[in-house]
């Protein structure tokens, strides 16, 4: 198979990371003997199973498909290198069950987009929000009914601009829904606040890291109400509100700042740390 199609994979890596967050590359690096596939094919697994690209077909590239679908059900999956031989039994490495007699080495790389933040409300919070999710290394998805709120003039070029009704009635997370999520809402009034957080159970986004709310508890009590009352369950989700860490400070950037504290020691607590963050501290400023 000539070399010239395997770049096309790399191209379909990139899109797959915008829509899906995450695809598994494997690439032959070495081969012994006779094999179907020859260093550097490549092929993408998907989290739905399907793959782009080849290895040589058969028995081989299913049982590598296998392998790096289950590597894209871990939260911070490590690359891999494996070995798979074709015949019907190995000493070593992954036996195939063919009998071509010889061995292929193929890394298995998991590669990850930025997770996105998404901010429904554009306010003053809101972009200030915006602001500090990009510092983060956050993708960023304002989402907001009011067109002045959009502005591209108020916002970074990178992040992303939803419109939406008084209702957040549309799939306003639709661009990013396979993504891994986190959710802030913001928005300027109790019943907008409402009418997202439904929008948001209602679309029922698979990997939704993070979910909170703004507002007193008084505010937030009666906001779960209304989105019970209206048909969704808070059954099993874990919203933090009121949103943000205790830290203090009431103006929209202090506000902002103990937002994404909270966003992302969510997002670090996915991911069991290595050693006592005391001790990395140490090692950092030494």
């Amino acid at each position: 198979m000539s070399q010239k199609v395997f770049p096309e994979v790399l191209q379909k890596a990139v899109e797959i990371l915008g829509s899906d967050g995450r695809v598994a590359l494997c690439q032959i690096v070495r081969t012994e003997g006779s094999t179907p596939g020859k260093p550097g094919w490549k092929m993408l697994v998907r989290a739905n199973g399907e793959s782009v690209g080849n290895l040589g077909g058969g028995a081989f590239e299913a049982l590598v498909a296998t392998d790096a679908g289950l590597k894209l059900t871990e939260n911070w999956p490590d690359a891999e290198l494996k070995r798979y031989y074709f015949t019907e039994k190995a000493v070593r490495g992954e036996p195939t069950g063919m009998v071509c007699g010889g061995m292929a080495e193929v890394f298995l790389e998991v590669m990850m987009s930025a997770p996105v933040l998404v901010v429904c409300g554009g306010g003053p919070v809101g972009q200030a929000l915006a602001v500090a999710g990009e510092l983060a290394d956050f993708e960023v998805l304002v989402v907001e009914d009011r067109p002045e709120f959009l502005e591209p003039s108020l916002y970074g070029e990178a992040v992303l601009r939803q419109p939406t009704d008084r209702r957040y009635s549309g799939d306003f997370l639709d661009r990013v829904k396979n993504r891994d999520l986190h959710v802030a809402i913001v928005t300027r009034c109790w019943e907008t606040d409402t009418a997202a957080l439904a929008g948001v159970l209602r679309q029922a986004p698979a990997n939704l890291c993070y979910l909170g709310l703004m507002g007193s508890r008084r505010k937030i009590e009666r906001v779960k109400q209304e989105v019970v009352a209206a048909g969704h369950s808070l059954d099993g989700v874990e919203l933090h509100a009121p949103i943000g860490l205790p830290i203090g400070g009431d103006s929209p950037g202090e506000i902002a700042i103990s937002i994404l504290a909270e966003v992302l020691q969510a997002k670090r607590a996915e991911k069991a740390p290595e050693e006592p963050a005391e001790q990395a501290v140490l090692e950092e400023v030494s």
